[in-house]
């Protein structure tokens, strides 16, 4: 009986051992490009799955510790490579960062810093610092 418990036990840690499936579904959203019909799109979105399925695939560990941080590895590669794809077809894809619609002007990443303020340096600043 004993024997048996422990044959029953090493299958179970055997089968938690096995790998994470393979995403085979995109968890973005992804919309028409401009311009793109339907049957376009979802023509696109086909093979842009197969792309991701096979991206995941080629990477994919034979097992893994912890599948479901796996599980989230492969999901988080699959959307990469399927955004990816649809984005090169001219697809609109997600993107991370603030909203802007356009009607405020964009701040300029270089910004010049302030003049001086009027009167002599303090004596402790370094000689460059002060006007010859």
């Amino acid at each position: 009986m004993r024997k048996a418990a422990l044959v029953l036990a090493a299958s179970l840690a055997a089968g938690c051992a096995s790998p994470p499936p393979v995403p085979t579904i995109p968890s973005i959203l992804v919309l028409p490009g401009t311009g793109k019909g339907f049957d376009q799109f979802r023509s696109d979105d086909q093979e842009c799955r197969g792309f991701a399925s096979s991206e995941v695939a080629k990477g994919a560990p034979q097992s893994s510790d912890d599948s479901y941080s796996a599980g989230i590895r492969f999901q988080q590669h699959y959307d990469r490579a399927f955004a990816q794809c649809m984005f090169a077809r001219g697809h609109r894809v997600p993107v991370s960062g603030p909203y802007s619609d356009g009607s405020q002007p964009e701040r300029s990443a270089a910004r010049t810093a302030p003049p001086p303020p009027p009167g002599e340096p303090p004596p402790e600043a370094p000689p460059d610092y002060r006007p010859n």
